[in-house]
């Protein structure tokens, strides 16, 4: 634990870590940052944007599902200050996009000017997860930028979490080498069907789908573009082996997985 998080926590913080720790302790391992786990740590930390994060910064792209056509303009004007921060010194304790480079310098940067104004988000606080400079691991959260920004607490309190959350990697990993191992995952450790092939990030679309959101109102909730949208629920009808988004939905209803 870092020295500097004791003084910002408080017991209702304590109590409040307890809780969201409880729930994800619920939640299946076989993925380490499910749809589930990322909605209970906006819980904890309010946000308006969360996700997990992995970036190669030598070979400039990300390796996670949730950037898709709009990778190569954020290379094209980033990395973003975070990430060049990571990769210059090493420090991976949860820091914010204030920490490392002040609101009026960050606005002139092409990174805030091309990619990041467009949407509303702004302020960011960012855990770091790996332990390699050039592989970037980390959570994400992300506030508009009309609120305020993350507090010192909010940044204590993702940084308590630290252990957490690479014990969870720890044991999605080992679930991932026991399916290897035995030619499929453990039953009962996975959703039955073809949905257990779906990212989180298609099945979290794909529950929205279900709730009747059109491809805009997924595109505004998760702040992706809708073109995004539309590329992730045509590899979810791919591997649903189905036609359109109604039959896609019934299938998220049927699949004990994916339910909605």
């Amino acid at each position: 634990m870092a020295p500097w998080t004791a003084s910002y926590i408080r017991r209702a913080d304590v109590e409040a870590i307890l809780d969201f720790l409880a729930r994800i302790d619920d939640l299946d391992a076989g993925e380490a940052y499910t749809a589930e786990l990322l909605a209970a740590l906006r819980a904890l930390i309010p946000c308006d944007s969360v996700q997990y994060e992995a970036v190669d910064v030598e070979a400039r792209r990300f390796l996670d599902d949730i950037h898709g056509e709009f990778d190569d303009l954020y290379w094209a004007v980033g990395p973003c200050p975070i990430t060049d921060y990571r990769t210059r010194t090493g420090d991976l304790t949860a820091i914010r996009m204030s920490d490392v480079i002040g609101r009026a310098r960050y606005h002139e940067t092409p990174l805030y000017r091309e990619y990041y104004l467009p949407s509303p988000l702004e302020h960011a606080l960012d855990l770091g997860l790996s332990a390699e400079r050039t592989n970037l691991r980390s959570i994400l959260l992300q506030r508009e930028r009309d609120v305020a920004d993350f507090s010192d607490r909010d940044r204590a309190v993702l940084e308590l979490l630290r252990p957490h959350l690479r014990a969870r990697e720890a044991r999605a990993e080992l679930r991932r080498r026991a399916g290897e191992l035995d030619g499929a995952a453990p039953a009962g450790d996975r959703p039955s069907g073809t949905g257990a092939l779906l990212t989180a990030r298609e099945r979290e679309i794909l529950n929205l789908v279900g709730l009747g959101r059109t491809n805009a109102q997924i595109a505004a909730e998760l702040w992706i573009a809708p073109a995004t949208v539309k590329k992730h629920l045509e590899n979810v009808y791919l591997k649903l082996g189905v036609a359109g988004r109604a039959a896609a939905a019934t299938s998220a209803r049927t699949q004990s997985g994916l339910a909605v």
